[in-house]
């Protein structure tokens, strides 16, 4: 399952599982929240089934911005800080990868992360602040 039919058929488990899951909720929060955290369940589970979350090299994951005229050593640079970078972040902790990946790719606040994860606030930072460190120390060397 590639491409666009992989997203229909997310597309619909997502909501399919919002139906079902319709009888219990319970407005406490933004209806948003709930409806991310179904999605993320989703999402997680698909990536989970297809190896790809934990994958340290996914040319199904990859998502490449060529220059509009990519020299050879270009290419070759970019492709191997991008295997560098999938082998730094399969390295971290899921803890820290998920804060990692909500911040930098999800455009989450941490108040938002902290909420989502039923995490206290200083406890995103802290993972945000090990995994940047450790992400540091892996592509350095």
């Amino acid at each position: 399952m590639a491409g666009h039919d992989a997203a229909d058929d997310l597309f619909q488990e997502l909501w399919l599982r919002v139906f079902k899951a319709a009888a219990h909720y319970e407005p406490r929060g933004q209806a948003s929240s709930w409806l991310f955290k179904i999605a993320r369940g989703v999402a997680l589970n698909h990536l989970t089934r297809r190896g790809i979350w934990a994958r340290t090299q996914s040319e199904d994951s990859a998502q490449d911005f060529p220059d509009p005229s990519p020299t050879p050593h270009t290419v070759l640079e970019h492709s191997d800080l991008k295997v560098r970078m999938r082998a730094a972040l399969a390295a971290l902790p899921r803890e820290q990868r998920e804060v990692f990946l909500l911040r930098e790719s999800g455009g989450m606040s941490f108040k938002e992360i902290a909420a989502e994860l039923d995490i206290p606030l200083g406890t995103a930072l802290s993972r945000m602040n090990y995994a940047l460190i450790k992400l540091k120390v892996s592509l350095r060397e």
